[in-house]
């Protein structure tokens, strides 16, 4: 367990996933926990019920005041933002606020490899702990990926890893999380509803490297050096980063040549590891998600022969350029998991390198303050014959893109399968890439990728 102060009494505020991690961990402590959360939905509701059967204060109700007592600490969950009602009691109290992450860390004494950035942390996060595996350490996935890292330290087990996928949510209130080797794969711009400019955005991704140790690693894409906030954050008495690209030529640690091959470099020279043919994993964005895992699990020991090896066998986790069905020749995609317009953008270039027809893109969702400007330029160039659009945004996408592609609005996503269904010819793709949050239309984004999955099944037959 890492060193910290004594703590006896904690204000856990939120009782979602990370919140009930957070709690669960301070009951087995032996530290007193009151959980406060503004929402009574029936799963809380159920949650909370779990909860106050073991003598364990739940309110959902933040005007309730008997939550309100002296505590030690509090343990604030990712999703809940400073604007908001908890957020802003958060700022208020006296107490110390720790993300979980941070209180998770404060644990365990599990040696932890963390990756962040815009996209692609899921499928690199899970990479790392499979090649690993694959390489006879015992290692596990947690974070963001959807396993709070209070559960998995609750979950024990003799681990020599853990890899954490870390967001910029739970990057805001660490002060002594320092894992042993540290990843961020891309920048781009991201929850602008939260944060009040790129650039703080991208500030909060680079708190991953303030704690740093000076034995940890560090793995960048080639040209994250550049930007300023990423400058500026890294270690002045850290060894150089190990850097990863997918644009031959660059000149990176980890990169792909012109013949296609994923390669690293082994005491100056090139080694070849694999062909991009070899991967289950569709587009160039996947290239330097399985790069950037590789050179994490390189410097962790791993041998270049076990990563090639490993990576062949990873298969993609769903709602990621998932593959649901094929039926008369149309491929029908579930990336439900893009949800910003960057990973709409990647999602398009990896499909139309691989069709010989068209794309039928279902998008739209809960606008997160993002520019989609980027998007139209890439819809004709990746061959899209038309938009379907949904969500609280469907108008103002419409709007947009009207000059660059044909636009239809929708109510449900039943319905826009339907029409994309109906408007699909052999060698096309009906994909699901909102670009949007799921949160105006469903729980989050494996609901959405689910109801997807539903619709298409049920209009085609399956």
């Amino acid at each position: 367990m890492n060193e910290h102060p004594s703590m006896q009494t904690a204000l856990v505020l939120g009782l979602g996933l990370s919140g009930s991690a957070a709690a669960e961990l301070a009951a087995r402590s032996g530290v007193k926990a009151v959980i406060l959360d503004e929402r009574e939905t029936p799963a809380l509701l159920e949650r909370a019920a779990g909860f106050r059967d073991r003598g364990i204060e739940v309110f959902l109700n933040w005007r309730e005041p008997r939550w309100n007592r002296p505590a030690d600490f509090a343990v604030i969950s990712p999703g809940i933002g400073p604007a908001s009602v908890l957020g802003r009691l958060a700022a208020a109290l006296e107490a110390p606020v720790l993300s979980e992450i941070e209180y998770g860390f404060l644990h365990s004494s599990c040696p932890i490899v963390a990756i962040t950035g815009t996209n692609g942390k899921t499928t690199t996060t899970e990479l790392v702990a499979h090649c690993l595996r694959r390489a006879g350490r015992r290692a596990a996935a947690a974070g963001n990926i959807g396993v709070p890292l209070c559960e998995a330290v609750l979950k024990g087990g003799d681990l020599d890893a853990l890899a954490v996928e870390v967001s910029s949510f739970q990057l805001e209130r660490i002060e002594r999380f320092a894992p042993l080797a540290a990843a961020v794969l891309n920048l781009t711009p991201d929850h602008l509803d939260r944060y009040p400019s790129c650039d703080e955005y991208y500030r909060a991704k680079m708190r991953l490297f303030r704690n740093l140790r000076r034995a940890a690693s560090i793995v960048l894409r080639h040209d994250l050096a550049a930007l300023p906030q990423v400058r500026e954050a890294l270690p002045a008495d850290g060894s150089a980063p190990v850097t990863f690209s997918s644009t031959p030529g660059d000149p990176a640690d980890f990169f792909l040549d012109a013949d296609h091959w994923l390669c690293c470099l082994e005491d100056g020279r090139p080694h070849r590891l694999l062909n991009r043919a070899d991967l289950k994993l569709r587009g160039r964005h996947n290239v330097e998600n399985v790069l950037a895992a590789m050179a994490l699990c390189r410097v962790l020991g791993v041998a270049p022969a076990v990563l090639a090896e490993a990576v062949k066998r990873f298969a993609p986790s769903p709602h990621r350029l998932e593959l649901v069905a094929v039926r008369d020749g149309v491929q029908y995609i579930n990336d439900s998991k893009a949800t910003n317009p960057d990973s709409l953008i990647r999602a398009l270039e990896a499909m139309a390198d691989e069709l010989r027809g068209g794309i039928l893109l279902i998008a739209g969702g809960l606008d997160k303050g993002l520019d989609f400007a980027a998007v139209p330029p890439i819809l004709a160039r990746c061959r899209v014959r038309e938009a379907f659009l949904i969500g609280k945004n469907r108008e103002a996408l419409a709007k947009q893109w009207n000059g660059a592609v044909s636009c239809r609005m929708f109510v449900s996503m039943s319905a826009a399968v339907d029409a994309a269904c109906e408007a699909a010819r052999p060698g096309d793709a009906v994909l699901l890439s909102p670009g949007c949050a799921s949160f105006d239309m469903f729980t989050d984004y494996a609901d959405r990728g689910r109801v997807f999955c539903e619709s298409v099944k049920r209009r085609i037959g399956e």
